[in-house]
């Protein structure tokens, strides 16, 4: 009978920690530990992103490369090759449209929290921008801790037709319009110049990288 209940005592111990241990879907964003990653598919184009979970926000950890059938977007200084790297650059307008399902294009209030979560402008800066000199210029401070792996994508304005800043520094869209003029819109802002992860308003006519959030 002892021996019953030790052996009875040792399965139930062992199904414990198999179901504890036990990741339901290791490429779903829904649930995990911090920082786990894993990738999703776009299903209108078939593109397979990566993403990372980033305390409770699930980021999407590369750039939006989905070409829409209507809106504005270029490739950096129209060489599509840039594009299959970097993603595509997108007007504001054509960013509040084109989150895959099941993802949105972030607030400001999102952004606010990635960085705060990664311990402020200064600390959060290095923690998203990708590590080595590969695309950024050098130096390079990023040690992509986060895992949100950020590349120096420039941008396009669309005020003078011109490309700008490849190779040091990336903006991202947000939902949120700068309080008081709706020709602007908040943004996270990523200079190696600074070095710091900035929250600021930037021209909507500005076109620039899309990360999404996890619904």
């Amino acid at each position: 009978m002892q021996k019953f209940t030790n052996l009875l005592f040792v399965s139930v111990i062992l199904i414990f920690f198999t179901f504890c241990g036990k990741d339901d879907n290791p490429t779903s964003p829904n649930g995990g530990s911090q920082n786990k990653t894993g990738t999703f598919t776009d299903s209108r184009d078939n593109h397979t992103y990566k993403w990372v979970k980033i305390g409770d926000q699930t980021w999407m950890a590369e750039n939006l490369a989905y070409k829409p059938s209507s809106g504005k977007y270029w490739a950096y200084d129209n060489k599509e090759s840039n594009a299959a790297i970097y993603g595509y650059l997108y007007e504001w307008e054509t960013a509040q449209n084109i989150a895959p399902v099941g993802w949105h294009l972030p607030s400001q209030a999102e952004w606010e929290k990635l960085v705060s979560y990664l311990g402020g402008k200064e600390k959060a800066y290095p923690k998203l921008v990708e590590k080595g000199t590969l695309h950024w210029r050098s130096p390079n401070n990023g040690t992509n801790e986060s895992g949100f792996t950020a590349l120096p994508t420039g941008y396009f304005d669309q005020r003078d037709n011109s490309f700008n800043s490849f190779g040091f520094l990336t903006m991202f869209h947000s939902t949120t319009e700068y309080s008081g003029d709706n020709t602007s819109a908040m943004g996270l802002l990523l200079n190696q110049n600074f070095k710091k992860a900035s929250i600021e308003g930037r021209p909507k006519l500005l076109a620039l990288p899309v990360r999404c959030v996890k619904n």
